[in-house]
């Protein structure tokens, strides 16, 4: 089963295996029609972190790790870990944090963007010699939050880097991150090692989505509108909870710091409470996109290795290959539509009705 890891735009590695199935004429007659006309499989398919990290080993002491490298998935996925391990790999250094040829940068901004002055900053730092050994690391958290102006300051580097330097870019939302960025990177698409994103039956979401595709007569209309509901309610409960959790902290900090706070500073801590609200309901919103790709996905596998057991396999009888990878397909669409700041509820409602109404 191929599962090289390829920096092809828009081809998740994990799925080459499809392109060589029986039904490959089908699946990339599908791919054809995706748009900009390139040939696009759905995100859904991707790595453990042990896999991601064994891969990236064979590549380093063989001498062909790549210079860059996106590692994407939902929380709890092991990006972090997985970037870990191979800065330490990298620079020599079990705690590669803290050594002095260890670069990164995140959001920091109220609006939390990553913002031209830190990747300047940063590829000032990259660009000068290492301070201990041959090798340099630079990280990239949460890059679907580069500013456009950050982003197109950072492609000559992330392009042609200097010598001994490897980048690692994080994104839980790959799809919101430029193209002209992920042209440059090679993917390594993570998935969280549970039971529940085989099958799908342990996630709330996945449950009311199985729940949709299976329902007696047929997936319908309602049963699409039903499906969004329960999505949104995870995702408001989410948003509830955090804005909750970060005003109780802005009490105790003004509570703290009663006589030092001014008007100014209150009102720039309640926009970065704001921001941090809308960063913990996408990053949530993409796990539970995820969860419901994986149930997916799980049904396509399916066909091909017998293995799932509960709802899965059930979706996987009452729907062929072709309808699975046209679903799979709308929720692909519908991750691109949030990406491009379409409002969420249209883009949840329209992309949900393509993903679950009757497929010819």
């Amino acid at each position: 089963m191929p599962g090289t890891i390829t920096s092809r735009p828009g081809l998740t590695a994990s799925l080459l295996w499809l392109v060589f199935s029986p039904e490959r004429k089908t699946i990339q007659k599908i791919a054809s029609t995706w748009r900009d006309g390139r040939q696009r499989i759905p995100r859904t398919m991707s790595f453990l972190k042990e896999k991601a990290l064994e891969r990236l080993k064979t590549a380093w002491e063989a001498g062909r790790l790549a210079h860059a490298y996106l590692l994407s998935g939902p929380g709890g996925s092991g990006k972090e870990w997985l970037m870990t391990q191979m800065a330490g790999l990298v620079l020599g250094s079990p705690h590669p944090a803290a050594h002095p040829d260890f670069h990164s940068v995140a959001p920091e901004s109220k609006s939390r963007r990553i913002v031209i002055e830190q990747m300047r900053a940063m590829e000032q730092a990259i660009q000068m010699k290492p301070l201990l050994g041959r090798t340099k690391v630079a990280v990239v958290r949460d890059a679907d939050r580069l500013q456009p102006q950050a982003a197109n300051a950072f492609l000559k580097t992330l392009e042609e880097p200097p010598p001994g330097c490897h980048i690692f870019l994080l994104s839980a939302l790959p799809e919101a991150v430029m193209e002209t960025i992920l042209s440059r990177c090679i993917s390594v698409p993570l998935r969280e090692k549970s039971g529940g994103r085989t099958d799908g039956g342990s996630r709330p979401v996945a449950d009311a989505l199985a729940g949709a595709l299976l329902k007696p007569g047929g997936p319908d209309i309602a049963a699409a509108m039903n499906f969004t509901r329960v999505f949104q309610r995870a995702t408001a409960a989410v948003r509830e909870q955090v804005t909750k959790d970060l005003e109780a902290e802005l009490k105790q900090q003004m509570k703290h710091y009663r006589e030092s706070a001014d008007a100014k500073w209150e009102e720039g801590r309640e926009g970065q409470i704001k921001a941090q609200a809308e960063s913990a309901v996408i990053r949530e919103r993409e796990t539970l996109l995820h969860d419901a790709g994986e149930l997916l996905a799980a049904a396509l596998r399916h066909h091909h290795v017998p293995a799932a057991q509960g709802p899965a396999s059930k979706i996987a009888q009452a729907n062929p290959p072709p309808v699975l990878l046209r679903r799979l397909a709308a929720l692909d669409r519908t991750r691109d539509l949030l990406a491009r700041g379409v409002q969420e509820g249209l883009a949840l409602e329209s992309g949900f009705l393509e993903m679950i109404a009757p497929h010819p």
